[in-house]
């Protein structure tokens, strides 16, 4: 299970959103690189570091969306639509460094994701969460989605998506927003402090 950051040294110091979306990042990427590496351990075939990359850009978009959504059961509106922001930015950022690393160096990088990111965010849109948990039709869009990376030629990959990861980035990105949004500043000084 991937460790997540959850805290910081100074705990009793409310942190700026920005901050918190910050950290946000940089669990959802550990979750959704540790995701697309533990498929390939399991006998997920990728054709190259580009696919692997590209699916790990799927899991990084679902857990997006849902972050959106639960940060809707904590921060305000202002907040939220600046936490999602800044959380979108920070692994936009993420992806690009990344894929400069693995394939060389591209502007094109960063407004691919960005549109793909849109493009996903609208299609997300349209299904619902039941009881606080993405819906069967929300996993099994996002399975498809998978599926449409790595091929259908990988047997099975709509199942696992949706029956043995989906559940555990769910769970562990759950946990670290429960941690980390309540440790916002309120929204007056937020505003006025911006990033830390």
């Amino acid at each position: 299970m991937a460790r997540l950051r959850t805290r910081w040294h100074n705990t009793k110091a409310p942190k700026s959103i920005e901050t918190i979306a910050g950290a946000v990042a940089m669990n959802i990427w550990k979750l959704a690189s540790d995701t697309a590496n533990r498929m390939y351990s399991t006998g997920f075939n990728f054709k190259n570091n580009s696919q692997l990359l590209d699916l790990i850009g799927e899991f990084v978009i679902f857990e997006i969306q849902l972050a959106d959504r639960i940060a809707y059961e904590t921060l305000d509106d202002e907040q939220r639509q600046r936490f999602t922001i800044a959380l979108a930015k920070h692994l936009i950022g993420t992806m690009a460094e990344n894929q400069t690393e693995e394939l060389g160096p591209d502007e094109g990088y960063a407004p691919a994701f960005m549109q793909r990111l849109n493009q996903r965010m609208e299609g997300y849109s349209e299904f619902s969460l039941v009881d606080g948990e993405p819906s069967y039709p929300m996993l099994r869009y996002f399975g498809t989605l998978a599926e449409a990376v790595i091929g259908a030629d990988n047997k099975w990959v709509i199942e696992q998506v949706m029956e043995v990861e989906a559940p555990q980035l769910i769970r562990q990105l759950r946990d670290g927003l429960e941690k980390l949004l309540p440790q916002a500043m309120p929204a007056e000084d937020g505003a006025q402090q911006g990033t830390e």
